[in-house]
């Protein structure tokens, strides 16, 4: 226990640097308000993550990235090219602004540095994917599409729905003889055709109106395919919406 003695000359040793203007006495105000705008950052901080989160994860289903592993070591090596890297590091300098920020929490800088940094990323990946299996980016996408988004209208231009000389994924529109045409997202229609080493990871049966991401050497119109994939996802009635629409108003 501290004496009364010992108090005193701590109360002296304080008053005594006030004088002496190392210590600044701050209002309650400050520190409320301080607080607050730690607080608001930390939210905002967060809130961009969760949305980078899930718009990575939107471009990578919509332009079909995501299902390039099932095509084996040809597919890993362009799904590890085409990957958003840039919108990866972006995310991973936002989750390090996340962890300073709340290192700034008392109840967060007591405990090792390494359970909350696990925390953030865990929760941020978890809200990413939730919010990326709502309608929220389909619709922002949408609406770019009609020119209704001045602002994020170019990032869901230029990472939404890309173009990729290798992949391609669309609806089937017309069976053909070797192979079949699919119609994308930016209304182009290709003629897909097949070869002995075309590979089905989920089988060889396509008809019209199925969902397909397509991996091959594309030659204008024509794609001659190395893998087909039917796929099933939240992205079917998405395609189905988007048909009718018109193509992205060209950039200024």
């Amino acid at each position: 226990m501290i004496n009364n003695q010992e108090q005193k000359s701590i109360k002296e040793r304080v008053l005594e640097e006030i004088k002496s203007g190392r210590i600044k006495i701050r209002p309650k105000f400050y520190f409320v308000l301080k607080t607050v705008l730690l607080a608001v950052g930390f939210f905002m901080a967060g809130a961009l993550v969760l949305f980078l989160i899930s718009f990575i994860s939107f471009h990578l289903r919509a332009s079909g990235i995501w299902y390039l592993p099932g095509f084996g070591p040809r597919g890993w090596g362009i799904y590890l090219r085409l990957m958003p890297w840039f919108l990866i590091l972006a995310g991973l300098i936002l989750i390090l602004i996340l962890e300073i920020l709340a290192k700034r929490f008392s109840f967060v800088w007591r405990r090792p540095i390494i359970y909350s940094l696990l925390a953030i990323i865990l929760i941020a990946l978890i809200g990413g994917f939730i919010i990326e299996r709502t309608p929220f980016h389909s619709g922002l996408f949408s609406q770019a599409r009609q020119g209704k988004l001045p602002f994020a209208g170019p990032v869901y231009r230029e990472f939404g729905m890309p173009r990729f000389h290798d992949v391609q994924r669309g609806v089937v529109e017309e069976v053909i003889e070797n192979g079949f045409k699919i119609r994308t997202f930016d209304d182009q229609l290709l003629t897909v055709v097949l070869a002995e080493e075309t590979q089905f990871p989920f089988g060889k049966e396509f008809e019209k109106g199925d969902n397909v991401v397509v991996m091959g050497e594309r030659e204008d119109d024509t794609v001659r395919a190395f893998g087909i994939r039917k796929i099933d996802d939240q992205f079917r009635d998405f395609e189905r919406r988007l048909r009718p629409a018109m193509p992205f108003p060209p950039a200024q």
